[in-house]
Parts: structure tokens; C-alpha cells; sequence
């Protein structure tokens, strides 16, 4: 049997937040205020401080007294369904009140984020002349993290707020809106045209120059010109019962690897997109494959979130257990557990990141020994390793973290926490060149909330 190689290494897919940890530029956020004409009318800034987030407005052009302000969930200032009227109205793009704790509850902005809307501010004052101001620090928001606000929206209203009446306190029509931008940071979007498509894996075929990404609500696989953004589909979903697509590889032959889920599958794409082979895992209860890394001896580790074990696809393409993970340090818990997978440049050792717990753990690749490498890197999903430095993709927090690793891959220092320019739910990355493309796939929104369109691939410089 022939060896497979593969054809780009840094792989991905798949803290409490340390707020001592540092993005890699100063975190700062501008939103330039707008009318529903398109009339610029005023800023506000967004500072991220020891207390939490500074934010200052000044606007122009409202009638004198109260007005309620908000931070909206989507960064969209154009029209769109009102949830308090259900109708189209000016800003109604912006969705909702930005509520990470989901409580559905608008509450006065001294309310903690599990009790109500994150996004519920005090009140612009507006003087006689039709100026208005406010100048607050808050801690129901940040520019990094879960409770993070970048390319979100501030909407002001018409009327003060009761801060009792849901969805957003009485404050009527929307009158002015400004989308929350980080300054000073470049990043680049590749859009994805299907409503549905909850990116999760991605990977990067060096030969074609194409991105590949997968649906983790139907298993639809785009291919992406990384140059122009052109994207076209590569497989649809459901194809020989492939209905989710996470984790995935380009070999050495151009074929796709993906890793199937909750199917417990492994599926194998050949370079036009038509199956060449579906794995299929041990059938006991609850699989759910998520990511895979290949061996310098052509086999193949596949990480299970859900059962404790590693498998193996040998050379010869069969599966096998290869790490009952029973017998080791590494103990299973609800929720998701080992998931994004990268091995050593050497090919000595794996590097897994276990979700739930934050742990990073490291396996020898000949002894199988497990050893813990370090903890605070919760909801921790894809990996990408390039060195000694390790990118680490934490889904729910919103960010990619930078890990400086020892020589020996036994221990690391977290340095930098990343959130780019705003990360919906990312899951996975990918290198390419010198750059990381990151998939904002918005899985938190998949049971509950609406997605915000489009979803994307999101591209910035190495940091």
C-alpha cells in the first residue's frame, strides 16, 4: 500500500477568559452613527479597560430628553423585522438585543448577563439643542470573549427606557445605529452563500490554492478560491449519508477527508468531489468523530468527542482503536471532550485539546503516554500548529489564543488572546501562508437564535 502524505500540516478543527492575556493589538472600537437616510450624525468609542468596557457618544439630531440605547446582536445597519413589531423597520437588520446568556429577558443595565440582556445600556441624555452624550463604563460587555460586542450594532431609540418591558423596554422606532468596528485591524471574509451552512472544518489545498469548508448542519462541502473568494460546491450534503462535515484534510492525492460527527463516519473525497470511500467507526452509542491528523506512517488518529477513545485509519484504510482513553489521565465528562488534533513536526507526539475542561493534553505517539500540557484553554475547539506555537480555537469565548509551546511539547505559556475584528462561534483554522483563516460557524445558533447572514471564513495575519 502506498503511504499517504499530506499536503499542509498545520491542521485544524476543532479559559475562562484571562483578561490579563493581551490581544495582539490595543483593543479599541469605533461605531460611526448613522440615520436610516445614511446621514452621518455622530460616534461612539469602545475602550476596553481594567473595569470592563468605556464607552463615550456623541450624536446629534434627536428630539430633547431620554433615549433608550442598546448594543444589537448583528453588525448590520439596514432595514429589517423588528422582533417587538415583527415587521420591517429602519435598523431592524440589527436583530435583537445582543444577549450572550440567552435569557430573553431586557432588564435595567445593572442586571447581570445570566439574568438579562447584555447589550441593555443606560440612556442617552439629550439637551435642548438636539445633541446628545453619555459617557459609561460597564462590565456586561467586552470587546473580547463571550460577552464581547465587535461588529455588533449600538441602536438608539426613540423614547426612554423602562428597563422592565420586553423585548426592548418601550423605547420605540429605531432612529440611529453605528456597527461596532475594531480599530486598526485588517481581516478579510470570504462569504458562503447558503443560509444554513454552520461552517465548521476547514483546510487549505497548497496545490490549488482553494479553501475547503464544511457544513456542520448538512454536510455540503464548498470549495473557495483563497485569491479571489470565488466559491463553488464542492459535494452536497447528504452524500452517501454524509449529513455533517467537521474536521477535515486534503492528502497528498488531493482527496478530502472529513470527519462525519454524530454519523460516527469518516467520508474520503476524491478531487472532483465524487465519494471515493466512507469509514465507518465501531457502531456503539453516541458516536460523534470530529477531528483527524495523519502519522509520518501514512495512518491516520481521529479524535471522538463523545466516546473515550482514539481511533485509527491504517494505510490500508481500515479502522481501528488505537487509545482507550479509559486507561488514561484523560477522563470523559458531559458535554464535549477531546476534539481539535495536531501532531509534532517531528511526528513524535499528538496535541488535543479536551473542550469541556480547557486541559491541552499530549500522547507519544510510540508509548501512547498521556500527560497533561497545560488547563485554562475551556470551549478550546481546532488547532493549528506552526512551530512552537500553537493556535488555539475557543468557540464559545469568540477568540483564537496563541500559545507559545516548550521545545518538548510537554508545557506552554498562553500569550496573546485574538478576537479579530469579531468571531461568531468560531470552531476551526486553518494556515495558509503566512495568515489564519478562521470559520465563524455560529453552532450556538443552530438550537436556538437566528444566525447572522452571511456566514464566513474569516482571513488575518499570523500574530
Amino acid at each position: 500500500m502506498k503511504r499517504l502524505f499530506w499536503a499542509s500540516l498545520p491542521f485544524v478543527l476543532g479559559l475562562a477568559l484571562g483578561q490579563s492575556i493581551p490581544a495582539s493589538t490595543p483593543l479599541g472600537a469605533t461605531a460611526s452613527i448613522i440615520t436610516p437616510e445614511g446621514q452621518a450624525v455622530g460616534t461612539a468609542t469602545f475602550t476596553q479597560v481594567e473595569g470592563g468596557v468605556q464607552i463615550k457618544v456623541q450624536v446629534s439630531g434627536l428630539t430633547p430628553g431620554n433615549h433608550g440605547m442598546h448594543v444589537h446582536e448583528f453588525g448590520r445597519c439596514v432595514p429589517g423585522i423588528d422582533p417587538a413589531t415583527n415587521t420591517i423597520v429602519p435598523f431592524g437588520g440589527a436583530g435583537g438585543h445582543f444577549d450572550p446568556g440567552m435569557t430573553g429577558n431586557h432588564d435595567a443595565p445593572t442586571t447581570d448577563n445570566m439574568h438579562g440582556h447584555g447589550g441593555d445600556l443606560p440612556m442617552l441624555v439629550v439637551g435642548a439643542d438636539g445633541n446628545g452624550s453619555a459617557e459609561v463604563t460597564t462590565t456586561k460587555i467586552s470587546l473580547m470573549g463571550e460577552n464581547g460586542v465587535l461588529n455588533r450594532s449600538l441602536v438608539i431609540h426613540a423614547q426612554p427606557d423602562d428597563f422592565v418591558s420586553d423585548p426592548s423596554g418601550k423605547t420605540g422606532p429605531r432612529q440611529q445605529c453605528g456597527v461596532i468596528q475594531r480599530d486598526n485591524f485588517e481581516t478579510r471574509d470570504y462569504p458562503l452563500p447558503g443560509p444554513q451552512d454552520f461552517p465548521e472544518g476547514v483546510t487549505y489545498d497548497a496545490s490549488k490554492d482553494v479553501l475547503y469548508t464544511g457544513s456542520a448542519a448538512n454536510g455540503t462541502i464548498y470549495q473557495v478560491d483563497a485569491k479571489t473568494g470565488n466559491v463553488t460546491k464542492f459535494s452536497e450534503g447528504g452524500s452517501k449519508g454524509r449529513t455533517s462535515a467537521l474536521g477535515m484534510k486534503v492528502d497528498s492525492q488531493g482527496r478530502l477527508w472529513v470527519a462525519g460527527g454524530a454519523s460516527g463516519s469518516i467520508s474520503i473525497l476524491n478531487p472532483d468531489g465524487s465519494p471515493f470511500k466512507i469509514l465507518m467507526t465501531p457502531k456503539t452509542p453516541l458516536p460523534f468523530i470530529n477531528d483527524l491528523v495523519p502519522l509520518p506512517d501514512g495512518s491516520v488518529i481521529v479524535t471522538d468527542s463523545s466516546r473515550p477513545v482514539l481511533f485509527q485509519v491504517t494505510p490500508e484504510l481500515r479502522v481501528r482503536k488505537w487509545l482507550d482513553l479509559r486507561d488514561t489521565p484523560i477522563e470523559y465528562q458531559p458535554g464535549t471532550n477531546l476534539n481539535g488534533i495536531v501532531v509534532t513536526p517531528d511526528g513524535t507526539a499528538l496535541l488535543v485539546v479536551q473542550t469541556n475542561t480547557g486541559i491541552l493534553w499530549r500522547i507519544d505517539v510510540v508509548s501512547q503516554e498521556v500527560s497533561q500540557v497545560m488547563d485554562g484553554l475551556s470551549n478550546g475547539d481546532g488547532l493549528v500548529l506552526n512551530g512552537q506555537t500553537l493556535y488555539v480555537v475557543r468557540n464559545k469565548d469568540g477568540l483564537v489564543s496563541k500559545v507559545t509551546l516548550a521545545a518538548d511539547f510537554r508545557s506552554g505559556t498562553l500569550t496573546i488572546n485574538e478576537p479579530l475584528k469579531g468571531l461568531k462561534f468560531p470552531a476551526t483554522a486553518v494556515q495558509v501562508g503566512q495568515d489564519l483563516v478562521v470559520t465563524q460557524a455560529q453552532l450556538d445558533k443552530q438550537q436556538k437564535g437566528a444566525p447572522e447572514p452571511p456566514f464566513r471564513l474569516t482571513r488575518t495575519k499570523l500574530f
